[in-house]
């Protein structure tokens, strides 16, 4: 969520401001995210003395652990020296394995609302908070932290027990997954096309595509959660298909490849509106 406001830029700019050339931010830059992706996974264990230098999957577990001994541990994202010292280091124990996730289960399928929901619970904190100093200090407070008397009159629901909780299952029939592994592949299909024409399609035409794209994956993962309103993001979705086609007399060019591209997508989104409802 933090991209929207590209925070990431935000913490370059002391750089730029002390003269750090654009070349070398440019070039750093990728690098420094791309170095995050290695360390996601199981199959690496302890490295020997590279677990006193930088961060390893041993340490990166440990980071997106919810066992209490793991909370709010080892941030450091290259060296993993800098969570040694600010205190905030925790070795991997063999004697507790890491469970990953957050104490704060989602109960959804939706991506949308998972990505805004922690935002969302800070908002409703503060409107709720009595005092406007409780208003002001969410903010800035750790990780966790409520006001007490939003925390009594608002329980959430947090993992005691991390190695017995019961995971989020919407228990839908298996028709109604294979329903949505389809609608999915549709759209792997539309965005794979999107990736590969994205400079022909241009703005504002991308931004169009993008909101189908939304529309889409909140449709049919509102579906997964039987909500009762899933018909309305599929119409919505569906309206929005059958007025690009009517507007432009085509989809953003693909009738070039695929002559009869608009019979099929009219077709596709009478039949996805009329099955999800």
């Amino acid at each position: 969520i933090s991209s929207i406001v590209r925070i990431f830029a935000i913490f370059l700019l002391p750089a730029a401001v002390l003269g750090v050339p654009p070349q070398v931010i440019g070039v750093v830059a990728p690098l420094h995210l791309f170095a995050q992706f290695w360390y996601h996974t199981q199959h690496i264990g302890k490295m020997g003395f590279l677990e006193q230098i930088i961060v390893t999957p041993s340490h990166h577990r440990v980071h997106h652990a919810i066992n209490p001994v793991y909370l709010d541990k080892n941030y450091s994202q290259i060296f993993i020296f800098w969570d040694k010292l600010f205190g905030t280091f925790q070795e991997e124990r063999d004697d507790v394995l890491p469970v990953y996730g957050v104490t704060r289960p989602v109960r959804t399928w939706n991506p949308i609302k998972i990505n805004f929901m922690h935002l969302w619970l800070l908002i409703k904190d503060a409107w709720h908070a009595q005092s406007w100093w409780d208003k002001v200090r969410i903010w800035f407070m750790p990780l966790g932290w409520r006001p007490e008397d939003v925390a009594k009159q608002y329980p959430v629901y947090k993992i005691t027990d991390v190695y017995h909780f019961e995971k989020y299952d919407s228990h839908v029939s298996s028709s109604l997954v294979t329903w949505c592994w389809f609608q999915m592949f549709v759209l792997l299909l539309l965005i794979s096309y999107l990736f590969g024409n994205i400079a022909t399609i241009g703005a504002p035409d991308m931004f169009v595509y993008g909101a189908f794209v939304f529309l889409t994956v909140y449709a049919y993962t509102e579906l997964l959660d039987k909500s009762r309103f899933a018909w309305i993001w599929e119409l919505l979705k569906n309206l929005l298909g059958v007025y690009v086609i009517i507007q432009f007399d085509d989809w953003f060019g693909l009738s070039k490849y695929i002559p009869a591209v608009k019979i099929i997508l009219l077709s596709y989104f009478i039949l996805s509106t009329l099955i999800t409802i």
